[in-house]
């Protein structure tokens, strides 16, 4: 598992950076995970937020949460 914390920029009427919390899992250590699902990290509990996307060899799993 790997966990990122890169700051995302996005734009709308106007420039937005949010603070991002990013879960790289292989699939085959989660096989289907969905948005409201929890994920443990170092004694800390995260929700998956959105939907998780695959990468396009279908071995990894990549998923932003926020704590709980």
């Amino acid at each position: 598992m790997i966990v990122r914390q890169p700051d995302r920029v996005g734009s709308l009427a106007t420039r937005v950076v949010a603070e991002t919390l990013t879960i790289d899992v292989r699939a085959s250590e989660v096989a289907a995970p969905v948005e409201g699902d929890s994920i443990e990290v170092s004694d800390t509990v995260y929700v998956i937020q959105g939907e998780p996307i695959r990468d396009i060899e279908r071995l990894v799993w990549t998923i932003e949460a926020r704590p709980t």
